[in-house]
């Protein structure tokens, strides 16, 4: 009989080892979707997370300042493909991240006034719906998904070090709102999204088809971006980081998304109970201002979500999140460039709109 009771004792510690054990064995003391753990319950175990510059933020439009200094972003071989190197998407159980395994010395990063910024790693928040996912608003408005390119300040010698400083990471941020166009289909992006379905669990890894960086922001938006002081959007929540959110967003199918909501991530164990959170969400709720500015890079740009446009420019479906024209540096100049331009072959009404709002200025 006892011989019967250890045989059954080690059965059972086999199957949980065999369940719980391995790869998911690492349990974790937050979550996106928890009564106890969710980001309402961040601070007390991270007290950053309490801070007063903390993101993401609500971006209302018609409250952002133009700064002439703000600067293009000068990219560092991001539109490089480095067929030597390994690229994979690995669940680290709590988003997708896209790594690099490079054995070069070439630098991938961002020039931004006059400061140099490498590259730290690229990851992904999305919604269970299409309605939401990106986390940052525009007007009270989210999107559907939100890809964070991660750099820290060359100056700092490395992220975990340049974490220490107000100015030491530089996150830039792309916004994909749902389209089912055709082009949506052939994009460099494709290869990523056909994999998402290979990494279920937390922990598993997956190598996909080198690409470009570039392949995750829209064309052009090197000068067109919103910036803000703020935080990691997960804990530790470090206040360090310098936002450059994109104007203009990418178009996303809603079946590339499905894959994104199978995902699973870590062991928790709280409430008296085991369990493996659901990624469907991955999005933290927008944080207060606090009396912090928001800053535009573009003169002169209409204020509303209504002029949300969408264009095919490249390899990327891009829409103009405000400005329909980045490169307008004042209201006389738009009008004339609308006159003269494709909006010609829009409808009168849109036409008609938009020199409605300028009127002053064209009349």
């Amino acid at each position: 009989m006892m011989m019967r009771g250890v045989i059954f004792f080690a059965t059972i510690c086999h199957f949980f080892s065999t369940t719980f054990g391995g790869i998911n064995s690492h349990t974790e003391d937050w979550a996106y979707s928890s009564d106890t753990e969710g980001p309402q319950f961040w601070a007390y175990a991270h007290p950053l997370c309490n801070g007063t510059k903390q993101s993401p933020i609500n971006i209302i439009m018609k409250e952002t300042i133009y700064n002439e200094t703000l600067t293009p972003l000068v990219p560092l071989n991001y539109s490089t493909v480095f067929n030597d190197a390994n690229y994979y998407l690995a669940n680290n159980g709590h988003t997708v991240k896209l790594g690099i395994e490079l054995d070069t010395r070439v630098p991938i990063g961002l020039l931004w006034r006059g400061n140099e910024y490498h590259y730290h790693g690229l990851h992904f928040h999305w919604g269970e719906n299409d309605q939401h996912g990106s986390e940052h608003y525009f007007n009270n408005q989210s999107y559907a998904l939100e890809v964070h390119i991660v750099h820290y300040l060359k100056d700092y010698g490395d992220f975990n070090s340049a974490l220490n400083y107000s100015d030491g990471i530089l996150v830039w941020s792309s916004v994909f709102q749902t389209s089912n166009s055709s082009e949506t289909s052939n994009t460099p992006l494709q290869d990523v999204f056909k994999s998402i379905d290979k990494i279920i669990n937390a922990e598993n890894k997956t190598y996909i088809n080198p690409l470009p960086l570039s392949s995750f922001v829209s064309e052009n938006s090197t000068g067109s971006y919103y910036h803000y002081e703020g935080s990691l959007t997960s804990p530790e929540c470090t206040e360090s980081v310098m936002w450059i959110v994109n104007h203009k967003m990418i178009s996303i199918s809603s079946n590339q998304l499905l894959s994104f909501r199978l995902l699973k991530g870590r062991l928790h164990n709280s409430s008296n109970s085991v369990w493996f959170e659901n990624l469907t969400n991955t999005d933290r709720p927008t944080q207060p201002i606090n009396g912090r500015k928001v800053y535009t890079s573009v003169l002169n740009y209409p204020t509303s979500n209504f002029f949300n446009k969408n264009l095919t420019s490249g390899n990327n479906s891009i829409s103009y999140l405000p400005p329909i024209l980045e490169t307008t540096q004042n209201t006389t100049t738009l009008c004339k460039t609308i006159k003269s331009s494709a909006f010609l072959t829009r409808t009168a009404s849109n036409l008609f709109l938009s020199c409605f709002i300028l009127a002053i200025d064209c009349f």
